[in-house]
């Protein structure tokens, strides 16, 4: 007997690079191999395109698929945004052929990079948004967002976790929305990433080992020149040992996310120890 539609509408894209998390099916969702290889078998019928290649997109989705899941930023892929006609197009090619687009803000939403969320510096509204880590200021949460069209088909009892929803992560999220959902703290963003980024391109100019300097508002992104390729996380041990919290976003990325309510003087500071750590790194 021939499947039903609602039956054969169960491929996802996805893009390589992504990130999703640590459960089995969303680091199949991932499209990293050094985090998902180790769990095979893993979940079927999840295809991994290269990020912002709409052509690519465009020859893979099709009527049996149901969803595809994107970042508008990448921040674990190297912190490569969106562009804007990517997302324009994976809107229309959803819309299309019947498919949700979701996006992946755990890491850019809650005001990371100057909006609430990442969406809203864009054009394009997903039909489902997940949110996590911030949102809780620390305290453990995850969430899900759908538009209207959507939020009716996920009913009490189709999913349920031990800590769902429990009222002390409910109450820090919503206390965490009323500090950050704010003009002062929004527009903050946006004037801290201003001195940061402007910052690290003098220390660039002085030192000549990033390629460019990437990301919005506090996910900022320093890319290494194809001569240091692999070096970032030697940057960031150098960068601790002079007292400065930096990460990788893969080999080649030095990253920085700091507080959104940073004060000035501690970027101030933060860039003289960063200084320190690459003139070391160049002299050695």
């Amino acid at each position: 007997m021939q499947q039903s539609r609602s039956a054969r509408k169960n491929k996802i894209i996805a893009f390589k690079n992504a990130f999703h998390g640590r459960t089995l099916f969303t680091v199949t969702a991932g499209g990293q191999p050094k985090y998902s290889q180790d769990f095979a078998p893993l979940p079927e019928g999840i295809h991994h395109l290269p990020f912002n290649d709409l052509d690519a997109v465009r020859e893979a989705i099709d009527a049996d698929t149901c969803a595809v899941i994107v970042e508008p930023i990448q921040g674990e892929g190297g912190v490569i945004t969106a562009s804007p006609e990517f997302l324009k197009g994976l809107r229309e090619l959803c819309d299309q052929h019947g498919a949700v687009l979701i996006f992946d803000e755990v890491q850019t939403g809650v005001g990371r990079t100057g909006a609430l969320y990442a969406y809203m510096n864009t054009d394009v509204t997903p039909d489902i948004l997940t949110t996590a880590k911030a949102l809780g200021g620390g305290f453990p949460i995850g969430a899900m967002i759908t538009t209207d069209k959507f939020a009716n088909m996920f009913v009490v009892g189709d999913h349920g976790t031990t800590y769902g929803g429990n009222p002390l992560a409910s109450a820090v999220a919503n206390a965490v929305f009323g500090l950050i959902n704010t003009p002062e703290v929004l527009n903050g963003v946006r004037t801290r990433a201003e001195i940061f980024a402007d910052g690290l391109n003098q220390l660039n100019a002085r030192y000549g080992l990033f390629e460019e300097v990437r990301g919005q508002g506090l996910l900022i992104g320093c890319v290494l020149k194809a001569e240091y390729a692999g070096k970032a996380k030697d940057i960031v041990t150098l960068a601790g040992e002079e007292g400065l919290l930096a990460l990788v976003a893969g080999p080649n990325v030095v990253r920085f996310t700091p507080s959104l309510i940073i004060p000035e003087a501690d970027i101030e500071a933060g860039l003289q120890r960063f200084e320190r750590a690459l003139a070391r790194f160049v002299g050695a």
